[in-house]
């Protein structure tokens, strides 16, 4: 014995509306959500919230010791981080500081900044300083360009 079975013709499918929905839930997923997988400069962002990150740490240690001896140098290819030694002098030899390595295809700004005790940033011109003046701009170059910027009074951000 055998039966056939056939859908009822209401249940069959989808509606026109159901499909025209559907698609234009996709389209706006398409528009907003995936370019942002496939864009570049991933790097770049990555880069710049370390640096972020590390700026903030230095800027801490300096207000907590209130001692301006916390500093963040940046080189062409890697940056690393001062502390003080056991018998309160700065250490300044990269052999025994932390050193951060990044990609040789990103650019950044070069030099040394300095924050005092009051988590503001040290101007002067006697070492390679990355500030000279306010804001203090540090740029991260690759695919596409980002920036931190450290304002006067210490606050360090990164503008969107």
């Amino acid at each position: 014995m055998e039966t056939s079975f056939k859908p009822h013709p209401r249940n069959s499918g989808f509606t026109t509306i159901e499909l025209v929905i559907t698609l234009i839930l996709i389209g706006i997923l398409a528009i907003t959500v995936l370019p942002r997988f496939f864009r570049g400069g991933f790097a770049e962002i990555s880069l710049r919230e370390q640096l972020l990150s590390r700026l903030h740490l230095v800027q801490t240690q300096a207000m907590n010791h209130y001692q301006d001896c916390f500093f963040l140098q940046i080189n062409s290819d890697n940056y690393f981080s001062g502390e003080l030694a056991t018998n309160g002098d700065c250490l300044k030899t990269i052999d025994v500081l932390e050193e951060v390595s990044f990609s040789n295809e990103l650019t950044v700004t070069q030099g040394i900044i300095r924050f005092d005790g009051m988590g503001r940033v040290r101007l002067g011109l006697s070492e390679p300083r990355l500030c000279s003046q306010f804001p203090c701009i540090i740029s991260v170059q690759g695919e596409e360009t980002h920036t931190i910027v450290i304002e006067s009074e210490g606050y360090i951000h990164a503008p969107l």
